[in-house]
C-alpha cells in the first residue's frame, strides 16, 4: 500500500493496488487508498489543464473534495473569460468582484478602456460634424463659384495635378492655343512657392501673333482636403488693359500724328537725365509751316506734318519721337553717337524733300534740326540742353536757307 501511493504520486498511470492480494483486515482501508488516488488525479489533471489554460477539460466528480477549491477557480476562470468577451463587445460594465488584486487591475483597465472608447467617440462624432461642414462648405463654394465670372482652380504643389476648377478653361480663353500657355503659366507658378503661404495678386498675359489676353490672378495657398496646393482664380482685365491703353494715348499721345505729346517728352527727358544715361538729343523743326499754313490751308499743313512726323519715325526701332510744338518735334535715342545721328538725320533729311518731287507737289518738304550728345558727366538741365540744340537747330536752318528757296 505504501508504494501504490508513491506510484500515485510519481507514477500514476503505474499505479495499481489489488485488493485480493491484501489481507482481509486491509482491504477496507485499501479501497479508502484506491477511492483517494482517484481523487488526487482528477485533481491534477484539472490543475494541468488550468495550468494550460484549457477550460474546456472535464471537471472532477462531486464528491472529489479534494478538487473542489480548483473547480472554484475553474468556475471563475469561466466567467472572467465570458466577461472579457463582453469587453471585447463593446461592454465595458463589466466588473470583476473577485480575485483581489487582479480583480482591482481588471476593473481599473476596464474604467480606463470605458473612458478611452467615450473620447474616441466624441473625436469621431467631432469628425463626422466636421466632415458634413466641410462638405456644405465645399457644395457651397462650388455652387458658388459654378456661376463665378472668374475661372478658379486649385492646383496640388509638387505634382500640378489639377484638383478642381469651376468650369472649363476654354470657356474664358478667346484663343485655344492660350490653354498651353496657360498650363505652362500655372506649373511654373506652383513650382516656385515652395513653403510660402501668404496669398498675394499677381498677372498674367497671354499672346500670339494676332491678339493677346490679360488676366489679373489672386493665388492662394491652402489644405485641399489634406494635400498641399494652391487655388488661382483669375479675372480678365484685357477690356482694362486696352482702354488703359486708349487713355496712356490720350494722356501720352499727339492726337494728330500719334508720337509722344510734349508733357510726356518731357517726362521721359527728365527721367534719361536723372537716371544719368547716356543718349543723343535732336531738336527737329519743320520748315515754312507757317507758310504752307496760310498759302493752301491747315489740312495742307497736317499733311506736312504727318510726313515729318512719319519720317522720323524711321529713325531707329528704338528711337522716342515726341512733338513739342506745332511744328517742332524732339527725338532721343540711346547707343548713338552724335555723328552717327547727324548721317543719319540728313537720309531722313534727304528722303522728305523726295516728297517736294512729286508731280503734285505744292511746296517744298524740309527740316532742320539740332543735335547734342548727353553723357552721364552731364551737369546741365533740361531746359538748358533744349536751349542749346535749339541754338544749333537754328544755326542748321540759317546755313542751308539758300537751299531751302531754291
Amino acid at each position: 500500500m505504501f508504494n501504490y501511493l508513491g506510484d500515485v504520486i510519481y507514477k500514476p498511470d503505474h499505479a495499481k493496488l489489488s485488493l485480493e492480494q491484501l489481507p482481509e483486515d486491509f482491504r477496507e482501508l485499501g479501497e479508502g487508498l484506491q477511492y483517494f488516488a482517484e481523487c488526487l488525479i482528477e485533481t491534477r489533471d484539472l490543475a494541468k489543464a488550468l495550468a494550460k489554460g484549457d477550460l474546456n477539460s472535464k471537471l472532477p466528480s462531486p464528491n472529489n473534495e479534494i478538487a473542489a477549491p480548483l473547480k472554484s477557480l475553474h468556475s471563475s476562470l469561466k466567467h472572467l473569460t465570458w466577461q472579457s468577451q463582453q469587453v471585447a463587445k463593446g461592454d465595458y460594465q463589466q466588473r470583476v468582484n473577485f480575485m483581489g488584486d487582479f480583480a482591482t487591475a481588471f476593473n481599473t483597465m476596464i474604467e480606463q478602456l470605458d473612458e478611452r472608447r467615450k473620447e474616441l467617440m466624441e473625436e469621431i462624432e467631432s469628425g463626422k460634424r466636421k466632415t458634413q461642414d466641410l462638405a456644405q462648405s465645399n457644395s457651397l463654394f462650388e455652387a458658388i463659384t459654378a456661376q463665378a465670372s472668374q475661372w478658379i482652380v486649385v492646383i496640388e504643389k509638387g505634382t500640378g495635378q489639377q484638383l478642381f476648377c469651376n468650369y472649363p478653361l476654354t470657356n474664358i480663353l478667346v484663343e485655344d492655343e492660350f490653354e498651353s500657355q496657360m498650363s505652362a503659366w500655372l506649373e511654373m507658378q506652383t513650382d516656385s512657392m515652395g513653403n510660402d503661404e501668404s496669398p498675394h495678386l499677381t498677372e498674367m498675359s497671354l499672346f500670339n501673333n494676332e491678339c493677346a489676353q490679360y488676366f489679373s490672378v489672386f493665388v492662394h495657398p491652402l489644405r485641399w482636403y489634406g494635400r498641399q496646393a494652391a487655388a488661382f482664380a483669375f479675372s480678365d482685365v484685357s477690356a482694362e488693359k486696352e482702354h488703359l491703353k486708349e487713355l496712356e494715348n490720350v494722356a501720352y499721345r499727339d492726337t494728330l500724328t500719334k508720337v509722344y505729346n510734349r508733357h510726356y517728352g518731357m517726362q521721359l527727358l527728365d527721367n534719361w537725365l536723372s537716371g544719368g544715361i547716356h543718349f543723343i538729343l535732336c531738336f527737329v523743326d519743320m520748315d515754312n509751316l507757317k507758310y504752307v499754313n496760310d498759302k493752301f490751308g491747315h489740312g495742307e499743313g497736317d499733311k506736312y506734318i504727318l510726313a515729318v512726323s512719319e519720317c522720323l519715325r524711321d529713325f531707329s526701332p528704338l528711337a522716342q519721337i515726341a512733338r513739342l510744338g506745332g511744328d517742332e518735334f524732339m527725338l532721343l535715342v540711346q547707343g548713338w553717337t552724335q555723328k552717327d545721328a547727324e548721317d543719319r538725320l540728313e537720309e531722313m533729311r534727304d528722303q522728305l524733300a523726295r516728297y517736294s518731287e512729286k508731280p503734285d507737289a505744292l511746296y517744298n518738304h524740309s527740316m532742320s534740326y539740332g543735335i547734342i550728345e548727353v553723357d552721364k558727366s552731364n551737369t546741365q538741365s533740361r531746359t538748358d540742353l533744349l536751349s542749346t540744340a535749339d541754338e544749333k537747330m537754328y544755326e542748321y536752318k540759317r546755313a542751308h536757307k539758300a537751299q531751302r528757296q531754291t
